[in-house]
């Protein structure tokens, strides 16, 4: 095992650079995930820690060692890509073997890191079968399989999953996690689903125009954001943005509301905006919350159901609540922000800080 540090790493493609001076630590161990929007350089930025990718300023540091000169087979570290990429008319056991045959390491060393990676991903009785033979997780976990017999220092993920059905989707993410956990090897891991990064992260790198946003673990980066796009990225469905304006006296008004009371320290500008995540509003009847307004849609999932109001603004405000509400579309609902569970974002989008941690935002 080892650690990974990025310092002032930066990548460009002629005059045009894409990762702008990006430093991190990962400790030795851990499981962090780089998430981000398409294109926000989470992709490339791990082709250069893989060494798939030049690094035009900056070192990538693993182990202690520098290696931006290292070639990726001398790195220590094994890349499970988004495509299985695996040899068809190789059987399992074939594939999870290649790249130690290719190295000549011993017979018998190969056959049991083979079979103890095949008893850590319960691919036993799949050895003998070809990759038409095995759905889509199990053709993953064959990837992930012969990654594991190389024994590498750090474990590389670029976005494994994107290619199964939702429900495989859930399967392979409880499988990785429990594979950290027994290996307890250091990995970084890309994806673009925010959902995969607050479930199996230590860690989140919320990547923007190849920049860090924030780094934190996923409840600090939930209950905590720095700014708009992080508050905005983090959480699904995504927090409620609403145009506010501070009255002087350290409260701000929506539209018609009356003064709401926000916990932040020194909240002052012109252009701010009130957040509010869907799970944190309260209905309540028409008149007698923070405000009111008419369901557009609502969405019955069962356990939760996802309510749209329309306030007059370009988007609904969405209200994550019991599945056994009934209020229908066309219906007038009021709202209620308890204080304790608003965020306050400046006009370049920055977070106020709050004067309390506690209650829902602790």
């Amino acid at each position: 095992m080892a650690d990974l540090v990025l310092q002032d790493v930066r990548k460009r493609f002629g005059k045009t650079e894409v990762i702008h001076g990006v430093d991190l630590e990962v400790k030795d161990g851990e499981f962090v995930v780089f998430v981000g929007p398409s294109g926000c350089g989470k992709s490339t930025l791990l082709r250069m820690i893989a060494g798939l990718e030049e690094v035009s300023g900056g070192d990538v540091v693993i182990g202690g060692e520098r290696m931006n000169e290292i070639t990726p087979s001398d790195r220590g570290i094994a890349m499970v890509f988004q495509s299985y990429a695996l040899y068809p008319h190789k059987d399992v056991y074939g594939n999870m073997a290649f790249a130690l045959r290719h190295a000549g390491e011993d017979k018998a060393l190969i056959d049991e890191r083979v079979r103890k990676a095949a008893d850590i991903l319960g691919l036993e009785p799949l050895l003998k079968r070809r990759p038409k033979e095995l759905s889509g997780g199990q053709r993953q976990r064959v990837a992930i399989g012969r990654a594991i017999v190389r024994d590498p220092a750090i474990f590389l993920f670029d976005e494994p999953l994107s290619n199964l059905d939702a429900a495989l989707r859930v399967q392979m993410r409880v499988e990785i996690l429990r594979l950290h956990q027994r290996l307890k090897t250091t990995m970084v891991y890309v994806t673009h689903d925010q959902v995969e990064a607050m479930t199996l992260a230590d860690r989140i790198v919320v990547l923007r125009d190849g920049r860090i946003e924030q780094v934190g673990t996923p409840l600090e980066l939930y209950h905590h954001p720095k700014n708009r796009f992080v508050a905005g990225f983090i959480g699904s469905p995504r927090m409620n943005f609403l145009t506010a304006t501070p009255d002087g006296q350290g409260r701000v008004t929506v539209r018609d509301s009356a003064p709401i009371e926000v916990p932040v320290r020194d909240a002052t500008g012109d252009a701010l905006t009130l957040g509010i995540r869907p799970e944190h509003v309260e209905l309540t009847a028409p008149g007698q919350g923070t405000l009111t307004g008419e369901v557009l849609v609502a969405e019955r999932l069962g356990g939760e159901t996802f309510l749209h109001v329309d306030l007059g603004d370009a988007e609904p405000l969405v209200v994550k609540a019991d599945g056994g509400v009934t209020q229908k579309p066309g219906e007038t609902v009021g709202l209620r922000f308890p204080p304790a569970a608003l965020h306050l974002f400046g006009s370049e989008g920055q977070a106020f800080e709050h004067r309390e941690r506690h209650g829902l935002i602790a």
